[in-house]
């Protein structure tokens, strides 16, 4: 598995072949992450958002069990700056309403599963990651950088 998001310009996609190889590649987004980067992931169910932010969650330093928070909506881990939203059971309305965009901070990395809810907002600075299911453990990772985010810099 190639990953060079330092020189990414437009797009990379990356095959996965079991849930360790999406933890190993969220491991290695992770280490390319600055504060400010909002995620946003897409994919059905059990496409595997949530494997990728553990990979994510482990490669930033939690040493906590990451969990979907599809019922609390939110998982905090402020010692790493780090934010897991999970929007699918509410709209872009409810998100606004519960006071969530305080999350997309300069400050904070946010992974937000089921993110493509936010295309109202007007977020400049974002990476896409769209996960669709293949055959078995097989997942295709789109990686997008969408304004002036490029990964490292």
């Amino acid at each position: 598995m190639i990953l060079n998001f330092d020189t990414m310009a437009k797009k990379i996609v990356i095959e996965t072949h079991s849930a360790e190889e999406t933890i190993k590649l969220g491991k290695k987004l992770a280490k390319h992450l600055k504060p400010g980067i909002i995620l946003i992931l897409a994919g059905e169910l059990g496409a595997g958002k949530t494997t990728l932010i553990k990979g994510i969650a482990m490669g930033l330093g939690v040493s906590k069990v990451i969990r979907s928070p599809s019922f609390t909506l939110v998982k905090e881990y402020p010692e790493k700056k780090f934010y897991h939203l999970d929007l699918y059971r509410i709209t872009l309305d409810e998100f606004l309403q519960a006071g969530f965009e305080q999350y997309l901070s300069k400050e904070n990395i946010c992974a937000i599963e089921w993110g493509e809810k936010l295309k109202g907002l007007k977020i400049k600075n974002y990476m896409e990651i769209q996960i669709k299911m293949k055959k078995g453990d097989t997942r295709v990772i789109d990686f997008v950088p969408h304004g002036n985010y490029a990964p490292g810099h």
